[in-house]
């Protein structure tokens, strides 16, 4: 079996959040509320999704076992595991305030999955609140969890309006929410995130930074970020592009408009919706009278 130029999932992966709200369910075709997640292309064990290849249905992490090679070229032998997790993320109300570990944490705590680096990339005009605006002390945030269970740790967080196309990076150790926001997040194939309560804050005070983060720690450039690792870019389409995998695996999002994509087939992506591009597709071309892609790379 030859993977497609072009991988589509099987369904969408949808999941419900108490911040949740219906902009995903619209753009996947569904009338629900509470949708706070779709996982596009997971490979996490906790929720893997179910991918089309050569009309066979299999889930991703049976394509990653099958087909690594394909996926990710001459730079396979780097990940042992699938090496990210996209998700589309609306929180119509506030998520909590919580904080992911470093590998090196996780590893100390005992984890089963390693730390977490992330990338946001938003759609639209809402509130980022990303790393501390004045240095704290742990004590003091244990004080404000005792007393108050009330206490709204955004008020000690930098507080961002956001812009469709703005980006972040939210390091390890870095406390973040966000509110009335739709965002794309690229982050490390992990979910492990300490949250802001009596239960998590021996976690969250091994995995914290305490120091104040400045503005251009967390602030990447408009419609494009980069972590170590992957990154994340807006390209314009008007009429055609030209396109190349540059060996290794990408994922593209349709953000605004269609788009008819050009391998060794043909294959059609839709406005909120994303396919997988294996490194052995190499060169492609999109097609659009006018639309916004993100792309979605490894950087090996």
């Amino acid at each position: 079996m030859d993977l497609p130029s072009f991988i589509f999932q099987a369904q969408e992966n949808i999941v419900e959040r108490p911040w949740g709200g219906e902009w995903i369910a619209m753009l996947k075709g569904f009338r629900k509320t509470g949708i706070g997640e779709s996982w596009e292309f997971s490979a996490h064990p906790s929720n893997p999704s179910q991918v089309l290849v050569d009309g066979q249905q299999m889930s991703m992490l049976e394509l990653f076992a099958r087909f690594k090679k394909e996926l990710f070229g001459e730079y396979a032998d780097r990940y042992p595991s699938f090496p990210i997790l996209v998700r589309i993320i609306e929180a119509t109300a506030a998520t909590p305030v919580h904080v992911h570990p470093s590998d090196k944490v996780a590893e100390s705590l005992g984890e089963p999955e390693g730390g977490v680096e992330s990338v946001w990339m938003v759609f639209n005009r809402g509130s980022a609140y990303v790393g501390f605006k004045e240095d704290v002390k742990l004590e003091e945030l244990e004080e404000k969890l005792e007393s108050d269970d009330e206490f709204d740790f955004k008020q000690l967080l930098n507080k961002f309006e956001t812009n469709p196309y703005d980006t972040f990076v939210i390091r390890p150790g870095v406390p973040h929410a966000g509110e009335g926001i739709r965002v794309l997040e690229i982050s490390s194939n992990s979910t492990l995130a300490y949250f802001f309560r009596k239960e998590d804050f021996e976690k969250v005070k091994k995995a914290l930074k305490t120091n104040k983060t400045e503005e251009f720690e967390i602030r990447g450039q408009k419609g494009k970020a980069e972590t170590e690792k992957f990154g994340v870019e807006v390209i314009e389409v008007t009429g055609k592009v030209e396109m190349s995998t540059n060996g290794v695996m990408n994922i593209l999002y349709a953000a605004e408009g269609y788009f008819m994509l050009k391998g060794k087939e043909i294959a059609d992506l839709h406005r909120g919706y994303s396919c997988l591009v294996p490194a052995v597709t190499e060169n492609f071309t999109v097609e659009s009278e006018r639309g916004k892609m993100v792309r979605i790379y490894l950087r090996p």
